[in-house]
């Protein structure tokens, strides 16, 4: 039996097969064009800041203070409508506001690519 396994030509090894490669060339997320033209612009941070201002002032307002005396209980103070209205309004406007902020087209971005074609 082992003559028999010692007569047989040994079988090559076949290779793994390429991987395939794509046709078409991706287009980088990174700025490889030599210029230093930023994603977002001026005007996109500016909106992004005042809508964080806007988040963080809801959130202080939301927080309002302590009860004077620790004993009373003063449920004006907790349920009064600055906490319960303005504040989570002025949240959901400074959400708003960081979210045009970050779709707000940039229009040094779009001038550098109207040149470049």
């Amino acid at each position: 039996m082992a003559k028999q396994q010692q007569q047989r030509p040994q079988q090559a090894k076949k290779a793994a097969p390429a991987p395939a490669r794509r046709s078409e060339k991706r287009e980088s997320v990174f700025n490889t064009e030599g210029n230093n033209v930023l994603i977002f612009g001026r005007k996109n941070f500016i909106y992004m800041g005042a809508g964080l201002l806007l988040v963080l002032l809801g959130l202080a307002l939301m927080s309002g203070g302590a009860m004077p005396d620790p004993l009373v209980w003063e449920p004006e103070r907790i349920y009064s409508p600055m906490r319960i209205t303005v504040a989570p309004m002025l949240m959901v406007a400074g959400f708003i506001v960081v979210v045009m902020g970050i779709f707000k087209k940039n229009s040094a971005l779009e001038d550098n690519s109207q040149s470049a074609a």
